[in-house]
């Protein structure tokens, strides 16, 4: 979080309220308060057969490293709407918001991030990888880079995609990621 007020760009100082003293501050000069939130990241896993759309990533950070596609929501966006941007900016995969299946969300707390995963099937493998990535391929288990994930810290929950799509069966997941743990549990049970 930036240490300036947005309303009127005075310097912010960490403020207690309620009794708690973390992720607030207020503003030296007009005293507004302001929240140090998390940041939301949408992702969507992409199948076509049993493989699973992977980018490789064209910025900073982690440059050259492979990823799910995702990134953070922007403001004025749905969910949806954010994770079909990001499969468009990052593989040229055109899906409309309503044809992605809500999958798995969870904290990731080490980052200060909560994700939002959403699931989809392609009829082809067309991909035409944007300017934030170079190189955009769908992968099996067996062909997935593991040695150059982008963050291998999240990869129970692509293990869990590659264990649904190879048993057809996609449930709804809750994740809970510390620095010391990664705890998984079903929501739902889909038929």
């Amino acid at each position: 979080m930036t240490r300036y007020c947005p309303q009127c760009g005075a310097t912010l100082e960490p403020h207690v309220v309620g009794g708690e003293p973390r992720n607030h501050w207020r503003c030296t000069a007009c005293a507004r308060l302001h929240y140090d939130h998390p940041m939301i990241v949408v992702t969507t896993f992409i199948a076509f057969d049993k493989r699973l759309l992977w980018v490789q990533r064209a910025l900073p950070p982690k440059v050259g490293s492979w990823a799910i596609p995702g990134g953070f929501l922007e403001q004025d966006e749905t969910l949806a709407e954010g994770a079909a941007r990001e499969l468009r900016e990052e593989a040229g995969v055109v899906l409309p918001a309503s044809e992605l299946s809500f999958y798995m969300m969870g904290t990731i707390t080490f980052i200060n991030q909560v994700y939002v995963a959403f699931r989809a099937r392609v009829s082809d493998e067309s991909l035409c990888p944007g300017p934030e990535s170079l190189d955009a391929g769908f992968f099996s288990r067996e062909e997935c880079p593991w040695g150059q994930v982008a963050y291998p810290e999240v990869n129970d929950s692509i293990f869990q995609a590659y264990d649904d799509l190879e048993s057809g069966r996609f449930d709804i997941w809750h994740t809970e990621m510390t620095a010391e743990r990664y705890q998984r549990h079903r929501v739902r049970e889909l038929p």
